[in-house]
């Protein structure tokens, strides 16, 4: 039976601990062979800003040209959305029934496999081999030991330590204009980042932020989410507002659609963080509104505190919107792909009467669907029914 080491990570970019760790291993544990796995969209990355997956595929595949029994897998990068290590697995097990795959893990990210999706699967699908971390120590090695015992997996603990090479600090000699002076980098793997212009400082550009959102985002979501950017700068034009501000904001205001509760934990946060006042009611349905805009900020490099407004709001608006924060709000229910009496109606008044007669419209009956799914509401939804009713009485209509 062939016996095939999986070596997983964003590798962004890829670098010669990686090689070297791939190449020890599998002469550690007599492999035939080592596969070099760039993750599609790691889902406990979502915050920060990750290279497309084709391109670090090309960067992993320069690294290992050349290397007798290292070679490398596309499967994750080209699949749509997140994808998980169960999934990956259990994908190459059926196309590969006559081999036997070891999955090639640091003890600092084993501590917390057992978080993983389907994570009491994956020992079916594969050995662990265990490589130490410099300065986990001995606990941090039983912790991880016990974590790959406790989902049923065999554990193979390995005689070699993680090289001490920080991606981060890679990325940033390239921003800064040249690559690393320590051979961290393959000459190919360097070659690659500077023709092709990776990890440049700045905010990604539009062309860039839409390309990302197709490889993360459901096809009907980015569908969605294009429809939104082009409705809301129709509505930018109609009503004053900044048409290029609304464009970029409906682009993303879906970009944390989807976003899980371990996700959140892994940056440090909480669904709580984003509840004003959790005791009046909080609906996880409006989550990915104000989670949007830090994704916004992070991933994306967004800056602009009204873009970040309106993505924070589109989901239950607030006592004081801005023009732009109404825009967006709207714009995400009279999108050409919303389709029903409810979706026309709210276009309808969007059109005929003002934003202000939308949004009222859009509250109350957004209230009545959450009631009859006996959901809490989101108690800014209720401020920004009860601030646009007031305003419709006062004649307003933007």
């Amino acid at each position: 039976m062939l016996k095939t080491g999986i070596l997983g990570g964003t590798f962004d970019p890829i670098h010669i601990g990686h090689i070297e760790c791939a190449l020890k291993i599998k002469e550690e544990f007599g492999l035939d062979n080592v596969i070099i796995l760039p993750a599609g969209n790691p889902p406990h990355k979502f915050a920060r800003p990750v290279t497309p997956g084709l391109l670090r595929l090309e960067l992993a595949k320069a690294a290992v040209s050349g290397i007798d029994g290292l070679s490398v897998c596309d499967i994750e990068v080209k699949k749509n959305g997140y994808t998980f290590a169960a999934d990956t697995l259990a994908e190459l097990k059926e196309q590969n029934p006559g081999t036997e795959f070891y999955y090639i893990l640091g003890d600092d990210t084993a501590v917390g496999i057992g978080g993983w999706k389907d994570a009491e699967k994956l020992g079916g699908f594969a050995n662990f081999i265990l490589v130490r971390r410099k300065g986990t120590g001995e606990k941090g090695l039983e912790d991880a030991q016990k974590a790959l015992s406790g989902i049923g997996a065999n554990v193979l603990l390995s005689n070699e330590t993680l090289p001490e090479i920080s991606s981060t600090n890679i990325r940033e000699a390239f921003a800064n204009g040249s690559a690393p002076e320590d051979g961290s980098v393959p000459e190919s793997v360097s070659r690659f980042i500077t023709e092709h212009g990776l990890y440049r400082k700045g905010p990604m550009t539009e062309e860039a932020i839409t390309e990302d959102l197709r490889s993360v985002l459901p096809p009907k979501r980015f569908i969605h989410s294009l429809g939104v950017a082009e409705e809301a700068v129709r509505l930018a034009e109609k009503y004053g507002a900044d048409t290029a501000k609304a464009h970029l904001a409906g682009l993303l205001h879906d970009c944390a659609k989807g976003v899980t509760v371990p996700q959140l934990k892994w940056i440090g946060m909480t669904p709580e963080d984003f509840s004003p006042e959790p005791a009046a009611g909080f609906s996880y349905r409006v989550l990915h509104g104000p989670l949007g805009a830090v994704v916004a900020e992070r991933r994306y490099g967004v800056t602009d505190s009204e873009v970040l407004s309106a993505i924070a709001k589109h989901t239950t608006g607030d006592k004081n919107m801005s023009l732009l924060d109404k825009v967006v709000f709207i714009a995400d229910y009279t999108e050409k792909n919303r389709c029903g009496e409810f979706f026309e109606e709210v276009r309808r008044l969007a059109d005929n009467e003002g934003l202000v007669p939308a949004i009222a419209f859009a509250c109350d009956e957004t209230i009545k669907i959450i009631l009859k799914r006996g959901e809490p509401i989101d108690v800014r939804t209720i401020y920004t029914r009860n601030a646009a009713i007031a305003d419709r009485e006062k004649g307003k209509k933007v």
